[in-house]
């Protein structure tokens, strides 16, 4: 039988903004207009509230983290210098970092995962065309005119960052960018960094097997799982660094604030060499 937390836990209660706590809000918020019965909402909310509170019982120091993180990607994105085609896809990407990690606190795994797939994706492009300047592409993309992908920032950034691309094959005998090649040995076979890790987010975003939430919690409905939320939670630790490190090619003069700094100085976050290396060389 479910049952209320002691009101001394401040996750007992929910808080709502007001008026004030918006930096535009032009007019009053209307009343209740269609009231949720009590039923629907406990249908929707209990179970993952209670995955909330085991995860947040469990990994506040993680969640810490990744809480850190997501305040410097904003301060990055506003740093100078200020790039047409950056800050867009970073505020995007900023959305999708909130989403993600609310997804991993309430047990849906899955779609955390597939988050930080989307959080690549627009940073590459962004990087891709500031790099590349490909202006016209990047505002047709926005206007829905054309369609961009990982694919195509990749192939651009093997030349547009070519100088790091060398330093890094020369250093770890890895690149971030690079195409697949079967008369490669070893992981070069598979292509850049960067391809690797965002097909691997791909089998997420596609639930194919060993991949979805059932398969991960052995439930029909979240419960908090810890072998999960610990991958997840390093998903959103590798992908941010990944990220961040597009923004330094496109961005080389922003300021890197000390929440970053300690991500890539903790090697059980950031667990590839390749994107530690490409960090230390850029910053």
């Amino acid at each position: 039988m479910s049952r209320y937390l002691p009101i001394t836990d401040f996750r007992a209660r929910r808080k709502v903004l007001v008026r004030r706590d918006f930096a535009i809000a032009e007019k009053p918020q209307p009343r209740p207009a269609d009231f949720i019965d009590e039923k629907v909402w406990r249908s929707i909310v209990t179970l993952p509230d209670d995955v909330a509170i085991r995860t947040s019982n469990h990994h506040g120091k993680t969640l810490a983290q990744l809480d850190a993180l997501n305040s410097a990607w904003i301060f990055s994105m506003r740093m100078p210098p200020y790039r047409e085609k950056m800050s867009p896809v970073m505020l995007d990407a900023h959305d999708e970092m909130q989403a993600a990690i609310y997804n991993c606190l309430t047990g849906y795994y899955r779609f955390s995962a597939g988050g930080m797939r989307n959080v690549m994706e627009l940073v590459a492009i962004g990087c891709w065309a500031e790099v590349c300047g490909k202006k016209k592409e990047f505002r047709d993309w926005q206007k829905g005119k054309l369609q961009l992908g990982l694919g195509t920032a990749c192939d651009g950034l093997i030349a547009g960052a070519a100088s790091l691309e060398s330093h890094l094959k020369a250093t770890v005998n890895d690149t971030l960018f690079s195409h697949k090649d079967p008369a490669a040995k070893g992981i070069m076979a598979q292509g850049g960094w960067v391809r690797r890790i965002f097909s691997a987010l791909s089998e997420f975003v596609h639930s194919r097997p060993n991949y979805t939430d059932s398969h991960f919690r052995k439930s029909n409905g979240p419960i908090y799982v810890k072998s999960a939320f610990n991958h997840v939670a390093w998903i959103h630790f590798e992908t941010i660094a990944i990220a961040y490190v597009l923004v330094l090619i496109a961005r080389p003069k922003v300021r890197v604030s000390p929440a970053i700094r300690a991500l890539f100085a903790d090697s059980n976050r950031v667990r590839s060499r390749v994107t530690r290396a490409a960090f230390m060389h850029l910053s």
